[in-house]
């Protein structure tokens, strides 16, 4: 007989009464690292600290700074605070799909929720089974901020976990935990890099921000109706990016079908697995029409094999593609992540420097509009990389 799929439920809203919160959670404050992280969280009564001097997770390259656990007969509860540095920007949600590819987490749901600037974040329900046969079931949401000592990213993520049989009676509890902490100190910027704007004059003015980190490289020969401009990440002695910018003037050129096939046919020789050039939605006004298609290409001859995402905006004025080039995504580095918030800063910032979004009545009709929840866990493509 099919063994019978269990189904838990994920609260998005709070379910608890007001008065049961001031009877029962009371406010912890952590004070025993550094001030950038130090953070406040709102915890059980029955739920005390265990742990509270940062000890590092070597194998998975995270610090855990806050243990706390029930301490009566109730049902079992558990929650930690972690927290990994990062150099470079990077959105909060990736960081934490790799970490959960690393320690085998099951995906049971999840949400990603955009923050209006500093990328997208993560609140995610797993389940996995200790060394004893037990299934445990927790719950993950993430913060993140600019470290203003060594210029780059703090991120954290809190973890509530209890056994799968108990779940239920505490998944109210558990959301109130995991949506009600933040840092003490929290800094006015909370992205790992300063962002620059990028600017010229085209067929229209163009503008947008890119990561400080990113190196510009203009084509000599750019015109005012088809111009080039190459965006590299070095890190130490090589590229660990690359971002291929073509302008068209609107009068130029014809449709997408054409700016695709222009800019992508100095590789067409390579081999390449991509999937349909596919219209979907943006939320930045200053785009009319948003093109794209993903995959990978292979360089034979160099035995390499890279990530490719390429975009096309369409404005009154102008067609512009922006071919992103970079390393496959795998569990030893943050080279794919990298890449892919950058080009996410393009998108969203693309003669939009005020970074507003569109109207949810404002959008294009639904048949062209992609998910805004994509319930494929990312950190499937991870495992076997």
């Amino acid at each position: 007989m099919e063994e019978k799929q269990i189904t838990y439920s994920f609260p998005i809203r709070p379910v608890l009464e007001d008065d049961y919160l001031v009877s029962n959670f009371w406010k912890c404050l952590y004070t025993s690292a550094e001030e950038s992280l130090q953070y406040w969280v709102i915890l059980p009564n029955h739920v005390k600290p265990t742990k509270v001097t940062p000890i590092e997770i070597s194998n998975v390259n995270l610090v855990n700074i806050g243990q706390y656990i029930s301490i009566d007969d109730s049902p079992y509860l558990e929650i930690e605070v972690v927290t990994e540095y990062c150099e470079y920007e990077i959105n909060a949600s990736d960081w934490l799909w790799k970490k959960l590819a690393i320690i085998g987490e099951a995906v049971l749901d999840f949400r990603e929720i955009t923050g209006e600037s500093t990328g997208k974040y993560l609140d995610v329900l797993t389940i996995k089974k200790t060394p004893g046969g037990e299934e445990i079931i927790s719950r993950f949401t993430t913060i993140k901020d600019h470290d203003k000592n060594k210029n780059g990213a703090n991120l954290f993520c809190i973890k509530a976990t209890c056994f799968s049989k108990d779940y239920e009676n505490l998944a109210g509890n558990i959301f109130h935990i995991v949506t009600n902490w933040d840092l003490i100190y929290k800094s006015d910027w909370q992205m790992a890099e300063n962002i620059l704007p990028f600017e010229y004059d085209f067929t229209e003015a163009i503008r947008f921000y890119i990561p400080v980190s990113w190196e510009i490289k203009y084509e000599t020969k750019n015109t005012n109706t088809f111009s080039r401009f190459v965006f590299a990440h070095p890190i130490g002695s090589f590229n660990r990016g690359v971002i291929n910018a073509f302008f068209y003037s609107i009068k130029e050129t014809g449709n997408v079908a054409t700016i695709y096939e222009k800019s992508f046919n100095r590789m067409s020789k390579l081999t390449t697995d991509l999937t349909e050039l596919t219209k979907i939605r943006s939320d930045n006004p200053a785009i009319k029409e948003l093109w794209t298609l993903n995959g990978t290409i292979e360089y034979k001859s160099e035995n390499y094999a890279a990530c490719l995402f390429i975009y096309i905006i369409k404005t009154l004025n102008g067609w512009y593609y922006f071919e992103s080039v970079g390393p496959k995504p795998n569990l030893q580095n943050y080279y794919f992540e990298i890449n892919i918030r950058c080009i996410e800063i393009i998108l969203q910032s693309f003669n939009n420097l005020n970074l507003d979004t569109v109207k949810e009545d404002d959008h294009m009709p639904p048949e062209t509009v992609s998910p805004s929840v994509n319930k494929t866990p990312k950190n499937n493509w991870l495992i076997d990389q």
